[in-house]
Order: structure tokens, then sequence, then C-alpha cells
């Protein structure tokens, strides 16, 4: 080789493209959300890769202006975001021995002192560390295309439904608008449910309600069996009949689900009418924060795919891992955030007018964290006192919290008084469930566990109607409906009052109509 061709080659070397440190930025997220795709957000995805190729890029660029040479920094760059970002699964893999996390650190370190000092072979390396990158990010991409694309083929040949824009005019009943509050209480079983299943009289508290000028349903059941479908059909005023056509029977992807809660109708028209959106949330995916909200404020809106990224790199080693936390530790996340979100209502309740709440509070819903005084139950007072009286006691303090913000919120005049709707998305799950959660078929569930399923709480405060057309049996899906048309005067005629289950967490849109089953008033048969 003669000295110009050497020349020329060290120019070409120099002059390669050097995108590998943000491929393997790039990479980790792409691997995750891979395995994730039907639980978890695109936004949500995007936001991290964003952030992971951003960061990639800022020190890939510093590094080049201080080594003055862009293939050396890919180098020590890589070394920096593979030791930053892979840290968690080689953890997870070894086990986690103490000696591990220093040896991580001394190998890092050695391997950014070769890449800086390394003197020759800076192209092949270049070339060999593009090609890998290329294909880790294209074997993601092509997991994620392959989970995806049926579901969006199958929705795109499906037209919408025609009532997902109903017409609702301005505020028309007497007086300014009133604020409006729907509160959703988790697995909050109707009085007949509790009386059946759990052998507690509940009447106290909703003979508080109709004192209070509630309407109470008493033979109100859900819609669907779990919440992202409940919520999705009460807050969008109608069935989910378009999904099993949409995306098929055979998928647990709760994505198309999730977007009909991010974007529901019921903000929309509210918001149009010039109300201000206040979402209160908890750590479920599903209701954690809203985009469409004015204000959120829920307990906790980091999401279960940024935690899982998260506890994956080294900036997990800072502080408490979640996985680390003990039993006892999680329980009071849920026994602090459920305080807050009742703090946050009266955070809510302060802002000037018009404003719409809409709060997911996860009471009663396990894990049963309150005893019937409030205070905190630990995992082994729990284990003792036995699943039923940790439900009671739970709904009993639940039943306490809700009547004194009722105590604040309607001490002002009857032309001030708000809309409120305290309502539960879904019953108890019934013992065989919970034994065996991923493979419980619905389809064979008994009448009672259905019942204990979707009776629900269903209470309704609509001041200034002479008439709000209210009934026993009513349904989430036609709550929003009536409300709509009593206050706005929609045009939205009530739909039959229905009941859905499907068949288990793989098919979570292979619905059957169980009506019949759960829809009885007065005793039903089989309730002792």
């Amino acid at each position: 080789m003669t000295v110009l061709q050497e020349q020329r080659g060290r120019v070409g070397w120099r002059q390669q493209l050097v995108v590998y440190p943000l491929l393997l930025a790039a990479w980790p997220v792409l691997f995750l959300y891979a395995r994730n795709v039907g639980e978890t957000p695109i936004q949500e995805a995007v936001r991290l890769l964003t952030y992971n190729v951003g960061i990639a890029a800022v020190v890939f660029g510093v590094l080049a202006v201080v080594l003055r040479d862009a293939r050396r920094a890919g180098m020590v760059s890589s070394v920096l975001i593979v030791g930053l970002l892979l840290w968690g699964h080689v953890r997870n893999l070894v086990g986690d021995p103490a000696w591990l996390l220093p040896l991580w650190l001394l190998v890092m370190a050695l391997c950014v002192v070769g890449a800086i000092r390394l003197r020759s072979g800076l192209g092949e390396a270049t070339t060999i560390l593009t090609g890998v990158s290329v294909v880790l990010v294209a074997l993601s991409l092509l997991t994620i295309w392959q989970a995806k694309s049926p579901a969006l083929a199958a929705a795109a040949s499906v037209p919408a439904p025609e009532d997902l824009e109903p017409r609702v005019g301005p505020w028309s009943s007497p007086g300014d608008p009133r604020d409006v509050y729907y509160l959703i209480f988790d697995r909050y079983p109707s009085e007949k449910n509790m009386r059946s299943h759990l052998g507690y009289d509940n009447h106290s508290f909703t003979a508080d309600l109709r004192r209070r000028g509630f309407y109470v349903a008493p033979d109100s059941t859900a819609n669907y069996l779990k919440t992202a479908t409940s919520l999705s059909s009460s807050l969008n005023l109608r069935y989910l009949d378009d999904m099993p056509r949409r995306y098929g029977p055979n998928t647990g992807n709760l994505l198309p689900l999730y977007e009909l809660l991010r974007n529901h109708q019921l903000g929309r028209i509210l918001k149009r009418r010039g109300y201000e959106y206040i979402h209160i949330g908890a750590w479920w995916d599903g209701t954690q924060a809203n985009p469409q909200a004015d204000v959120n404020l829920g307990y906790d809106q980091t999401s279960d795919f940024e935690l899982a990224w998260w506890e994956t790199t080294l900036l997990s080693e800072v502080g408490k891992r979640p996985s680390q936390m003990s039993g006892d530790e999680q329980r009071r996340v849920h026994y602090d955030g459920a305080l807050q979100q009742f703090q946050a209502l009266r955070t809510a309740m302060a802002k000037p007018g018009p404003t719409f709440t809409f709060a997911h509070i996860l009471l009663p819903h396990e894990p049963f964290v309150f005893d019937r005084r409030g205070r905190y139950v630990s995992l082994l007072g729990d284990a003792r006192r036995g699943r039923t009286r940790g439900y009671i006691e739970q709904t009993q303090y639940t039943n306490g919290l809700i009547s004194a913000f009722l105590d604040d919120l309607l001490d002002v005049a009857e032309a001030d008084r708000p809309i409120v709707v305290i309502q539960a998305d879904e019953g108890p799950h019934p013992v065989r469930y919970k034994a065996d959660e991923a493979g419980f078929d619905w389809e064979q569930a008994t009448d009672e566990e259905l019942r204990e399923k979707f009776q629900i709480l269903n209470a309704y405060l609509l001041p200034g109607l002479d008439d709000p057309g209210l009934y026993p049996s009513i349904t989430p899906v036609n709550t929003w409906r009536l409300i709509l048309d009593r206050y706005f005067g929609a045009d939205l005629p009530l739909l039959d009052d229905r009941s859905y289950i499907f068949r288990s967490r793989a098919h979570v849109y292979d619905y059957s109509e169980v009506s019949d089953r759960v829809q009885c008033s007065g005793p039903c048969p089989d309730d002792g």
C-alpha cells in the first residue's frame, strides 16, 4: 500500500458515520416495549426513547469534541450507554450478588480507558458495532410490528361506532352550570352484594347517602367485569360492541381500551362546554393520569413501563428499587395514596367552577390496609384477620372518608350543589378467581360468582331536577347519557342495561352477555 493509499484509507475511516451509540441507546427501550406492547401506550415508549437517544446524543457530542475523534467517542459513549442501560438485565440474570456492582463498574472503567487508548482498528470496530446495533434494533422493531400489525389491520377494517360524537347542547338547567364529580370506588359492591357474599349489612351508609339527597340504585350492575372495560364504556357513553370486530376475540391487548380512557368522550364533552377537567388517578396505568385533563392530581404518575425501564438501568442502584420494597412498604403506598386522593378531592373542591372532577380511588380494592378506624394494618395483621374481615373494615373506613368529604362538598346553598356520581367499576373478585387469575375462565363462573362480581354501588346526586329519571337497575353505561340529557339537552336515548363477561385475560374482547344471570330485583335465588 502506498503512502497516498494509506492516507486515503485514514480519511475514509474518519468520514465514517458513527450512529451506533444512538441505536444502542434506543435498543433497550425497544426491547422492553416489544415484550410489553399489549399493555404499554406507544406514547410512553416514544417518550423514553426520545429521552434515551437525546441523552446519548449529548454524551456522544461532548466526547467527540473532547477526544477530537468521532469513532473513539462512539466507543466510549457506547461503553457508558451499555453499562448504564443493561446493568439491570445482568443483575437479574446473575442474581444480584454483592460483588457484581463493583465488578461491573470496574469493567466499565477499564473499557472506557481501553477505548480512549485504542490506536488501531477503530474503523473496523465502528463497522462491527454499527452492524450489531442495527440488527438489535431491527429485531425489536420486527417483534413490535408482528404484535401490533394484526390489531391495527383489523381496527382499520371496521368503521367506528356511529355515536362517537353525540349531540350535546349547552347547559340548559336553571342557574349556572354546576360542578360535576364522578367518583369511582374500585370493587365497591352493592348493599345486596355485601350482605350476600361478605355477610355485612351496609345499610347505614346507603341510608346516609339517601339522607343527603342521593338516589342509590339497589339493583345496579356493572356493564363489564374489569376496570379497563367498565370505565371505557361508562366514560364513552356506549357499549364496546365494536371491539370484538375491530381487534378479534383472541387477544389480551388492552391498549385500545387505554386509548378510550385517555381520550374519553365525557371529558371532551364537558371541556367543550367550559368545564375545567381535574383528574385524580392512582397507580394503575389506565387512569393514572389523563392527557386531556387540565389538572392531574394523582399520587403516582410513574407508569409501570417507566418503572420497569428504570429497574433495568444503573440508576436503579440509587435508592430502593420497587422490586426491593417489602410487602408492608408496598402496602404503605396504597394506604398513603388513598388518603392523598381524598386530599386531592378537597383541592378540586376549592377551585372555581365549573369543574369536572374524575377520581378513580382504589378502595375498598385490595390490599386491605385500613382497619375500620383508618389505622394501618400490616401484612401480618391482615393475614390474621382474613379477607372477609379485611374487606369489611376497609369498606367501613372508606364510608367514613366519603361521608366526611360529602359533609364539606355539600355544605353550600342548594343552587350551588354539584352533580355527584359515586359508583363502582366492578365488584369483588370471587375466591376461585383469586386462586388462578390468569387461567380463570369467566364462561365457567357460577351465577353466584357473577353476581358477586357485577352487583355494584351506584349512587346519584342530581340537584335541581324534579324528575331525574333514575331507576333501580340503571347501569354505568347510561349514567352520563341520562345526566347530559337532563342538564345539557343531549340527544342521547338510554340504552338497554346489559352486562358482559369476557372469557379470560387472554381474550379480553370475547364478550358474552350475562345480564339475566346478574340482574335480579329483590333477593337472588341462591343468595341465602
